[in-house]
């Protein structure tokens, strides 16, 4: 599995849990930063909670920039920390990211009444195209139920498939009652350039709106970039093995575009 952008697994197989206790309305008090949001001995009052989570599967990653730290590449070809060194140079996945969440109702009923997404820059940049770091013979196609095209200036979640042009909170709220728990899969889709970006939940409770930021796991960043024509370097490597460096890198060696 592949990186999430810095901190978010995305090569191996260990799947990535980040709890999110939301903060309460009016004159219910504040949560404090524990596993439950509360103090100890008093129950919770946090509205819901949210689980970001990407699957295992392979893929690959793209660095902004060729390795160039003798560290890091000792780490990859001898089975290290990957991971760590993904996170050190700011990775991304390539062609797409998928990032399933759980909502879970707190005390009281609510409406989600849409989850934003809120990019770093105004449009993509270009493609990370530094290192290439690729797993191959990735596994099938994710169950999607969100589509966000991350070409758009404004990218927003879609229904379902990649050609979708319905906008899902359009006419569609997420209504939580108290101990449910509603699940929601999302690819995020970059064929251009390179996009970081955030995700707002906005919703009502009690006829107050609110809204709540939506941290990816392990308080990285959410990233995802097109493949580029060119890398500065490529390695490719296996599930809990060792990365080998490759000569003449070729873009479509790897991509499944079908003008490769």
């Amino acid at each position: 599995m592949l990186w999430l952008g810095v901190g978010i697994p995305v090569i191996g197989s260990v799947l990535t849990t980040l709890a999110l206790n939301m903060l309460g309305l009016g004159s219910e008090p504040e949560p404090a930063p524990s596993g439950t949001g509360e103090p100890a001995g008093r129950p919770s009052t946090a509205p819901f909670t949210v689980t970001a989570r990407q699957e295992s599967e392979a893929g690959c990653t793209a660095l902004p920039r060729r390795l160039s730290s003798p560290a890091d590449r000792a780490e990859l070809v001898s089975g290290g920390d990957v991971g760590g060194v993904i996170q050190r140079n700011r990775g991304a996945r390539v062609g797409e990211l998928n990032v399933d969440f759980t909502l879970e109702g707190g005390a009281r009923s609510l409406t989600i009444a849409s989850i934003d997404i809120e990019p770093q820059e105004p449009h993509p940049s270009p493609p990370l195209s530094g290192t290439l770091l690729c797993e191959p013979n990735a596994g099938g196609e994710p169950k999607i139920h969100l589509f966000a095209d991350m070409d758009s200036p404004k990218p927003v979640f879609r229904t379902g498939k990649d050609d979708s042009t319905q906008r899902y909170f359009r006419d569609k709220v997420i209504t939580l009652q108290p101990g449910e728990q509603v699940n929601l899969s999302a690819k995020f889709r970059a064929e251009t350039g390179s996009r970081e970006f955030g995700l707002v939940i906005r919703y009502v409770r009690n006829g107050k709106e609110a809204a709540v930021p939506v941290p990816a796991p392990q308080g990285g960043r959410y990233a995802v970039t097109s493949y580029a024509a060119e890398y500065g370097a490529a390695y490719e490597g296996s599930v809990g093995g060792v990365f080998r460096l490759v000569a003449n890198p070729r873009r479509c060696q790897w991509t499944p575009a079908p003008k490769c």
